[in-house]
């Protein structure tokens, strides 16, 4: 891959590769940090990227080892340090449409609050296998790649995930 083709990759996947890394960081800074990161690395290290089918699930296993990375060393900050991680903010997404009445925009944003909210509640090795699946549309074969795990591994914890998000959902309604 070279870098006419990175910068057609990043105007095809870029938008989508920030918005995982907003899913992930749950801070906007943070997530664009993230993506910047994510691209140098993979430029870096796009003579590994075979074509373009597979450049997106490289993209996104930089950006999955990227964000553990930055998990693991400020959780190392706050044991040598006792000072707090820096706030992660939610992240708000935007209306999607105006075809709906404002009553219904209303209720589309509180159930997306509230699925948002439940993925959220996860733990990190079930939502990331979520994120995986649903936003990114990833396979499970895929997903495996992308998380250096094995497909049984990755079936299980979606199995489960889909298991607790049911129940989490259910009481709420």
């Amino acid at each position: 891959m070279n870098q006419l083709d990175l910068e057609k990759f990043m105007e095809t996947y870029g938008r989508e590769i920030l918005s995982f890394c907003r899913y992930l960081t749950k801070n906007r800074e943070e997530a664009e940090d993230l993506c910047q990161d994510t691209f140098v690395q993979g430029f870096e290290l796009r003579e590994r990227i075979a074509d373009e089918e597979h450049a997106k699930k490289f993209f996104l296993s930089i950006a999955v080892q990227l964000w553990k990375n930055r998990k693991r060393k400020y959780a190392w900050r706050r044991r040598i340090v006792d000072n707090q991680i820096i706030p992660m903010a939610e992240y708000e997404m935007e209306m999607a449409g105006s075809e709906y009445t404002p009553e219904e925009q209303t209720i589309r944003q509180e159930e997306r609050t509230m699925i948002r909210d439940c993925v959220a509640s996860l733990s990190e090795k079930k939502r990331l296998v979520v994120l995986l699946y649903y936003t990114e549309g990833l396979k499970e074969t895929e997903i495996a790649e992308v998380l250096g795990l094995p497909v049984g591994t990755v079936k299980s914890r979606l199995h489960h995930a889909k298991a607790e998000l049911a129940a989490m959902i259910s009481k709420r309604l």
